[in-house]
């Protein structure tokens, strides 16, 4: 795609936003794209945005992304963006990013649970950023809105409920509290949870891997700080530990 067909981003960051006609090519630029990136690079994961042109991940349009993902064995990360702000009111406080953005990634993971996206494609490898934002604390709140009022909860894509699927993505560790890190594992399960760095930027974790260190020492699983630290990361971008082009840290 040429950059010309996009519109820049405010604050000349260089990022593009689709024209609602070109959708459809853009989805097919991504898909050949990742195709590309396999074949000559062998990536094995790709990031995108919660949202694109002010369409939801559940979106059909994105569809072809998310069968290609499925077919070559890549996972997709997926990292908040474009906070809303309808009214001026989260001008302070830092507001969009400490609050605005954790309510991105629950709203992407609600559209993907409830608009059937792992239902359609059920090997797909999705992992949301920052612990899912605030995915976990409303999970409860998601779970009993989809009983009590299914006629504007359920799709003709999905009748099941969103906790089913718990377990069937991952987050990474940004939470930046062992009792959230706690909560997520309780939610999605230990081998669903990657290491989360957010670097190099404010809001990452100042010490790589602190809170997973205090929740395994309060709950003194050593496994499960492995697995966080170093397996799950490798069983979601399908790599073999064996693999030479990665190298643990102890080794580097």
């Amino acid at each position: 795609m040429d950059s010309g067909e996009g519109e820049e981003e405010p604050g000349g960051r260089g990022k593009l936003r689709v024209p609602q006609s070109n959708i459809y090519i853009f989805a097919a630029f991504v898909v050949q794209e990742i195709r590309r990136c396999v074949s000559e690079f062998n990536m094995p994961g790709f990031q995108i945005g919660s949202h694109v042109n002010e369409k939801n991940l559940d979106h059909s349009d994105f569809w072809p992304i998310y069968k290609a993902a499925e077919e070559l064995g890549v996972c997709l990360f997926v990292h908040p963006w474009d906070m809303h702000d309808w009214d001026g009111r989260m001008n302070s406080y830092w507001m969009p990013w400490l609050v605005g953005m954790p309510s991105e990634t629950a709203q992407a993971i609600c559209c993907v649970l409830m608009g059937g996206i792992l239902e359609r494609f059920p090997r797909l490898r999705i992992c949301f950023a920052h612990g899912g934002g605030s995915y976990a604390q409303i999970a409860g709140r998601v779970a009993h809105g989809f009983k009590v009022r299914p006629d504007l909860c359920k799709t003709d894509e999905v009748a099941k409920a969103p906790q089913s699927y718990n377990g069937k993505f991952w987050c990474d560790s940004l939470v930046h509290d062992p009792n959230v890190l706690r909560l997520l594992v309780e939610l999605i399960g230990q081998d669903k949870i990657c290491l989360g760095t957010d670097y190099p930027f404010p809001l990452g974790e100042l010490e790589p891997g602190k809170v997973i260190e205090q929740y395994s020492s309060i709950c003194g699983d050593v496994k499960l700080k492995e697995n966080i630290l170093w397996n799950n990361a490798l069983t979601l971008l399908g790599i073999d530990n064996d693999d030479n082009r990665f190298m643990k840290f102890d080794e580097q």
